[in-house]
């Protein structure tokens, strides 16, 4: 289900239908609360869409829940819109090298 959810969210996102991948990304979330893949997809499709600070939010909780592919979300061009934001900057200082 999870796996199915993810997918779909992706493929509507590679088609341009970034809002419709966000539903999808917001409803893996809600079954997958503690996933911080989920998290930090929807992250992607807030930033793909500009919103950076409910973007920076969900990148937090991704990080908070596990998510420590920073070499990957430092190259990530979902992420483009918030690299440079002092917030996502601060989210790497404190979980890069914690662990």
């Amino acid at each position: 289900f999870a796996d199915v959810l993810r997918v779909q969210a992706s493929n509507l996102t590679t088609k341009g239908r970034v809002l419709d991948g966000l539903a999808v990304d917001k409803q893996l979330v809600a079954a997958r609360p503690a996933d911080p893949t989920a998290h930090y997809n929807l992250a992607c499709r807030y930033a793909l869409l500009k919103q950076a600070d409910q973007a920076i939010g969900s990148l937090r909780k991704a990080v908070e829940l596990g998510y420590r592919d920073f070499r990957f979300m430092e190259e990530d061009q979902d992420l483009d819109s918030i690299r440079k934001d002092p917030r996502f900057k601060k989210i790497l200082r404190e979980y890069k090298n914690a662990g």
